[in-house]
This record gives C-alpha cells, structure tokens and sequence, in this order.
C-alpha cells in the first residue's frame, strides 16, 4: 500500500534531472535546425537572385531586338522621352514589365524595383531619392567610360555571348545594407554613367584592373586590394553573374579574379581571369566555371 502511494506521487511530474535532460535535448535539437534553416533560406534568396539575372538577361536580348543595339550605361538623369538615357536598367524597365515606370519620373520618388535586388543582402529597395539596384553593367561591353555611349549589337560580341559578361552582382559594403542615400558603390537607376551603376571604365587604353575583382561583400573598414568598386555579392560561393547568352554563372571568388584590360584585350590573366569575360573582342582563351 506504501509502495504504490509512492509510485503514484512519483508519477505526478518530472524530477529536475529528467527536466534538465528534456532541455538539452531541445538545445541540442535547436543547434542542428538554425544551420539548416539559414542554409535553406541562403539557397531561396540564391535561387531569386539568379531569376533575377536571368529576367534581366533576357530584357538585354528583348531591348536589342527592338533597339537593333545593345543598352548603354547612359549619362545624366533618366527622361521618359530619351530611352537612352538615364542607366541601362532605366532603358529597360519596359522589358522586365515595368513599362509605367519607365514612362513616368517616379524612379525620383522612393519607388523601388524588386528584380534589381538581390534577398541575399536584403536591404531597402530604394534610397531617399529614387531605386537603386544590386546589379551592375559590364562596362567593357560598350568599350565606353563611366558615361559611355559607343553602340554594339550582338554582333559585336566577337567572344560570343557565351563568354561575355553583360551584368552581375556589384560588391557593396555590408555596413551600407541599411544605408538610405547612395554612395560610389551603389548609384540610382534613373542615373546613368556612373561608377555605382556598373563595374569598369574601359577607355580603349586604359586599364579595369580595380574592377575585375570578384570578392564577396565586406565590411567599409575592408580596404585591401581592388575591394570598393569590385563585382562581388553576399554569397560565400562566388558572385552570380549574367552572361550574354542569358545564362547565369557563378563564379567562384578563386581563381575568377584580377586580371588587366588594355586595349580591349585581357593581359596577364589566364583563361580564368574575370577579365576574359568582361572583353567582348578580345579573343582570349577563357575557361567557364563548372
């Protein structure tokens, strides 16, 4: 009788020793999701950026069909008026099914545009003064400076669109995610021609060494090497690129660096420099990543 009334008290709860082990089963158990989780949403926010690119890719390819040339980075202020003004995601918002904005100054009011974001960084969409973008234009395509205008069609690209790099991710300061004004970096849609809005400025003699650098986002205080006006991105792999053909790469951050850019020809880089895939003349060997 004594027993059973002990067992039956004994049954009404746990001791502090089975609760203790219940807890660290549960941290244990935390521990292994929160890593599989944030993997699971760095491949989501991955999966978007690449449909990103492959959208744009695509509004190139919709733009020179009708445009009978490539987009341009442009120069100044985006006017409805001049489809070649303003930088090359203002020319061609009408081929990502943004055509009301591109008709109208509303780029100037704080209205942002989604499919130039990557999720990975998840910042703001636009800056106190009109939307910005994640995504750069390859400078070298037009062989222009940062206010470039010579045309090229597909044609022109010589290397073939397979081997060119049209647009890609831009590298940004992670300290600048929550920035709300633009810096060098990271310029406007509605302004073309400047270093914010593409990587290089290719001159035909000059050299985009500081901009063919592929390294992940960092820190402002990250100062070394070709870092603040490098393609880059938030992803520890490599940085997504769009090619001309309208497929997207990832590049790895090794080897896919450095290399120089001289009279439209990359020099000294190897088959996997980046810089063999920003020339779209230059008959260079180039090696693709897997």
């Amino acid at each position: 009788m004594i027993m059973n009334k002990a067992l039956q008290q004994r049954n009404k709860g746990f001791t502090l020793i089975e609760l203790l082990v219940v807890i660290a089963i549960i941290a244990i158990l935390i521990a292994l999701l929160v890593p599989a989780v944030q993997k699971v949403r760095e491949a989501a926010a991955r999966t978007q950026s690449i449909n990103n690119l492959k959208q744009i890719g695509l509004a190139f390819h919709s733009y020179h069909d009708t445009i009978k040339a490539l987009p341009i980075n442009g120069a100044g202020v985006a006017a409805p008026s001049n489809p070649r003004s303003g930088s090359w995601a203002f020319q061609i918002l009408p081929y990502i099914e943004q055509a009301p904005l591109f008709a109208t100054t509303s780029l100037l009011n704080g209205t942002g545009i989604q499919s130039y974001m990557c999720p990975g960084r998840g910042r703001n969409n636009y800056a106190t003064t009109g939307a910005w973008m994640d995504y750069g234009y390859n400078a070298c395509i037009t062989d222009g400076t940062l206010a470039g205008t010579t045309t090229r069609s597909m044609v022109g690209v010589t290397d073939g669109t397979s081997n060119t790099i049209f647009v890609g991710h831009m590298s940004i300061n992670t300290d600048k995610y929550s920035a709300t004004t633009t810096w060098f970096q990271c310029d406007l849609v509605a302004n073309g021609g400047t270093q914010g809005t593409q990587r290089g400025n290719y001159t035909g003699t000059g050299s985009v060494t500081t901009y063919a650098t592929s390294q992940s986002d960092k820190a402002a205080s990250v100062t070394s090497g070709t870092y603040p006006a490098s393609w880059g991105g938030p992803f520890s792999q490599g940085c997504l690129i769009c090619m001309g053909d309208g497929t997207v790469r990832m590049f790895p951050y090794s080897p896919y660096t450095g290399g120089t850019i001289a009279s439209g020809t990359a020099t000294g880089s190897g088959a996997t420099s980046l810089a063999v895939f920003l020339t779209p003349a230059g008959s260079e060997s180039s090696t693709l990543p897997d």
